[in-house]
């Protein structure tokens, strides 16, 4: 009976507490966006959201909570706002303002104590949440910083690209054997002695030389050979072609296919001649029985 009893002023002391718990649980402003002491938002379409631990979108609760949201300046002035619900998202409430904000200014958002969910809990104190706009001068500096930035980048890479295209162009044009370099002008534009600008000048002309001889010796070629008895040498002892070669003068006997056939008709031709004909040309039929009488 005892153990009986203990067991029943247990439960009971359960079921108080439980019963605590519910009347102490109520409705809570869990988060809000921007947060409270925000600097960073713009003034543009200002808008807060908040989060809520409880149902909010009720119809009912939408018109009994007509009046718990006021946004004002930090001297006091109310501006003009628009509550938003959406029943997807039954627990948040989002508060619209009407008016584009100052930048870099201090605004307040109010949340009256009276604020109260679809089971009848209200908030039970006065919320006030602090927020300021960011500074858009400070952001157009900085972004004309960074346009700036890139147009002097890309201006400085194209003219760095132009010089060298041209550097190269001129070097080339150098290089060419009948090219004509003034070193006066190229020493003064490099700060090189003129006898240095003059035997680079001659060296890469010597180059440009030597590459074209070696190309058109490469051109002239039959069979991967050259004709040693029509070739002549230069001052640097080179081997030049002076005329292309078939490709029976290097000693090969290769016939193709086309120049067989064409011998084979051509023989054809000559055995038909050197055997004659029995019918002399333009001879007509009485002529030739006469002949035969």
């Amino acid at each position: 009976m005892k153990k009986a009893g203990i067991i029943l002023s247990l439960t009971l002391i359960m079921i108080l507490m439980s019963f605590s718990f519910c009347f102490a649980s109520g409705l809570e402003l869990l988060d809000s966006y921007p947060k409270d002491g925000s600097n960073d938002a713009r003034p543009e379409n200002f808008l807060v959201k908040l989060y809520f631990n409880e149902d909010m979108s009720s119809d009912a609760v939408q018109n009994e909570n007509a009046n718990a949201f006021t946004f004002s300046t930090s001297k006091g002035k109310e501006l003009p706002t628009k509550i938003l619900y959406d029943s997807k998202k039954p627990k948040e409430i989002w508060v619209l303002v009407n008016k584009t904000l100052a930048s870099n200014t201090s605004y307040e958002l109010h949340i009256s104590g009276d604020l109260q969910d679809a089971a009848g809990s209200t908030l039970g104190a006065d919320k006030t949440i602090k927020l300021k706009t960011r500074n858009i001068n400070t952001d157009n500096n900085v972004n004309m910083g960074l346009m700036g930035v890139m147009m002097v980048g890309m201006i400085g890479y194209t003219s760095f690209s132009a010089k060298r295209q041209l550097k190269k162009q001129e070097e080339e044009e150098a290089a060419k054997p009948d090219s004509k370099v003034n070193p006066y002008k190229v020493a003064k534009e490099t700060g090189k002695t003129v006898e240095d600008v003059v035997a680079k000048t001659n060296k890469e002309k010597e180059k440009a030389r030597e590459k074209a001889e070696k190309k058109n010796r490469n051109r002239h070629q039959v069979g991967g050979k050259a004709s040693v008895e029509d070739s002549k040498s230069d001052d640097t002892g080179n081997k030049r072609v002076t005329a292309p070669k078939p490709i029976s003068a290097a000693g090969s006997t290769y016939i193709t296919g086309r120049k067989a056939l064409a011998e084979k008709e051509k023989e054809k031709a000559a055995a038909k001649a050197a055997a004659g004909t029995t019918r002399p040309k333009n001879a007509t039929g009485k002529s030739k029985n006469k002949k035969a009488h």
